[in-house]
């Protein structure tokens, strides 16, 4: 393998590791720990995490605003 093809799989698995760290801090800020299989987020590959996310954000958009009486 050449030098370049190593490098540039190194900055992808980076990159994806970056995503997946973000998107696992989006999920705990959301409320979300742990799958409901038992596995803890950063055992979930990224497909699964953007899949998960994206339920979780359209999930939360549907819930009505609850007003707060002050």
């Amino acid at each position: 393998m050449s030098k370049w093809r190593r490098i540039a799989i190194a900055q992808l698995r980076k990159a994806v590791e970056k995503r997946k760290s973000r998107i696992i801090r989006d999920l705990i800020n959301l409320g979300y720990t742990k799958c409901e299989d038992g596995r803890q987020l950063y055992e979930l590959p990224l497909v699964e995490l953007e899949d998960l996310y994206k339920s979780m954000r359209t999930e939360k958009a549907s819930k009505p605003i609850q007003q707060v009486k002050l």
